[in-house]
């Protein structure tokens, strides 16, 4: 009912509409992010949206593997990278940087840290014992992206508001830094955020996939 309104008042506006859902994962974006996109023209074009780029999805760990190990709670502007970019993807992302910017992380609590050692890759809130869970009235009323630990070889699940769902590192007890999540929404490691800590994450979490974004632009600029 709601995309139906949208297109009602935007055809009284004069525009042509034509829409999709597009998935982050088919562009190159190591990241399952389906996300619709309309695209109105005032000249009466039928916009034809980008097709899957028919590639491989690029994994979690060909995203993470070269950047800083870190802990809970860091806040260290710049540091080196942890290993040479060995993914094309890592390259790409890196290009001349010699150090990763932004690994900030938010400090969680010695009792959330404890949460995170019962949780596996792909795991959630479900694996921790509820003995660690009983300052929630009713944890079974959680969703399934609460304490969601990554799985280093898929795409990553959505990077949303991933300090509020607490994300896990796929191989660290901690959430992920915000160099992390930009790079799993395929920003390149140039792109440095600026703010308060958690205006970062948001900033980071809120964007469209670089990548993504610029599958549709090319569309637009070849008409």
């Amino acid at each position: 009912f709601f995309l139906e309104k949208i297109l009602r008042q935007l055809k009284k506006l004069g525009y042509t509409n034509n829409y999709q859902l597009l998935n982050a994962a088919d562009f190159g974006v190591p990241q399952k992010r389906e996300r619709l996109f309309i695209v109105g023209s005032r000249h009466g074009v039928n916009f034809v949206f980008p097709r899957p780029a028919g590639i491989r999805q690029i994994t979690v760990k060909e995203a993470l593997n070269d950047l800083p190990t870190l802990e809970n709670g860091s806040l260290q502007y710049e540091l080196p990278y942890k290993a040479k970019a060995e993914s094309n993807y890592a390259k790409a992302l890196r290009r001349k940087q010699k150090k990763s910017k932004n690994n900030y992380v938010t400090r969680n609590s010695e009792l959330v840290v404890k949460r995170y050692n019962h949780i596996p890759q792909g795991g959630n809130w479900a694996d921790i014992p509820s003995s660690l869970m009983k300052n929630y009235k009713d944890c079974t009323r959680c969703h399934g992206g609460i304490y969601h630990r990554l799985v280093e070889d898929k795409p990553s699940v959505v990077i949303g508001n991933y300090r509020k769902n607490m994300l896990i590192h796929p191989t660290e007890n901690r959430g992920l830094s915000v160099r992390e999540a930009a790079r799993l929404q395929s920003f390149p490691d140039g792109f440095e955020f600026k703010g308060f800590l958690t205006h970062q994450q948001q900033q980071v979490g809120n964007a469209v996939p670089p990548l993504l974004a610029k599958a549709v632009f090319q569309n637009i600029i070849g008409l």
